[in-house]
């Protein structure tokens, strides 16, 4: 996490200050040193570990306990917020969930960013089959592999290190049943009905890079909607460029797609560049690519 966090303001609303683990869990002991947006001295910094408030170290081998509620989990509970129960952990952003006809859960959980205390490089998104009791590898893999690997060699810091190192007693990390290419940011998804042409099928949205926040450089990518074949787990492009320039939402209809698009919004050095009233919801007819 970047102190962007701290900037926009959410993290410093979080109740608990830090995130909480799904799951009891021991740790390596890595600490990282970052800037201190919270003290009165230019210049301070602070030392930080993994679940823990922010300026307190860990040491190797120090247990958290499990809690609710969890960071990067999926959590169950009842119409009126009670019976909160944790149902998977280790997703770190699991953006979206849905159902298929036969029960299966999905979800598609956003790949970490080259950025902040622990950049992570060309990390992809992820769709994954959510299993009670699973662990989807999050902070310690991505897809289900390992964040030490040289895939995700970032280039604004360290390689990153395993945090936790109890793999042993957890389960062992879900594979992803597809990635999506790094920082495309899929977002909401909708499954196609029948007599849309792709039934069976998944509607993806993609809502686009957020370069140079999320990575240092390179290709503007996503910023259009994508098709996801269930029976073969393939990624397929449907739409991408004008009219569409960030999509957020979709939901299909007949032979329709109906895009909510966030409009105007870019990242600069500067921060965020965005366009009051440029969002839209679009009605585009589903392009035949299965004649």
């Amino acid at each position: 996490m970047g102190l962007d966090a701290y900037a926009v303001g959410w993290l410093r609303q979080l109740p608990h200050g830090h995130d909480i683990p799904g799951f009891d869990v021991a740790l390596a002991g890595v600490n990282t040193t970052t800037a201190d947006p919270t003290a009165q001295t230019p210049g301070a910094e602070a030392v930080t570990g993994a679940f823990v408030p922010f300026g307190t170290q860990t040491r190797p081998g120090q247990v958290v306990p499990a809690g609710l509620p969890a960071a990067a989990s999926l959590m169950s509970c009842n119409p009126d917020g009670s019976g909160l129960e944790l149902v998977a952990w280790g997703l770190r952003n699991a953006y979206s969930v849905g159902f298929l006809p036969d029960g299966r859960l999905l979800a598609i959980d956003q790949g970490a960013d080259d950025r902040g205390s622990r950049p992570i490089g060309s990390a992809p998104d992820a769709l994954f089959e959510v299993r009670p009791g699973g662990w989807y590898g999050w902070p310690d893999y991505v897809a289900g592999v390992p964040v030490t690997d040289s895939r995700f060699a970032p280039q604004r810091g360290p390689h990153p290190e395993f945090v936790l190192n109890s793999h042993e007693t957890l389960p062992p990390p879900e594979p992803a049943l597809l990635e999506f290419p790094p920082h495309v940011a899929a977002v909401k998804f909708d499954l196609a009905p029948p007599g849309s042409g792709y039934e069976g099928s998944l509607i993806v949205a993609l809502f686009g890079d957020e370069v140079p926040m999320t990575a240092p450089d390179g290709p503007r990518v996503g910023r259009g909607i994508a098709l996801v074949d269930t029976a073969t787990w393939q990624l397929l492009p449907l739409y991408s460029g004008a009219p569409l320039q960030r999509p957020i939402d979709v939901r299909v209809c007949g032979s329709f797609a109906y895009i909510l698009d966030f409009g105007t919004f870019e990242m600069s050095a500067q921060g965020v560049e965005a366009a009051a009233g440029t969002g839209r919801l679009w009605r585009l007819p589903l392009p035949g690519l299965r004649q």
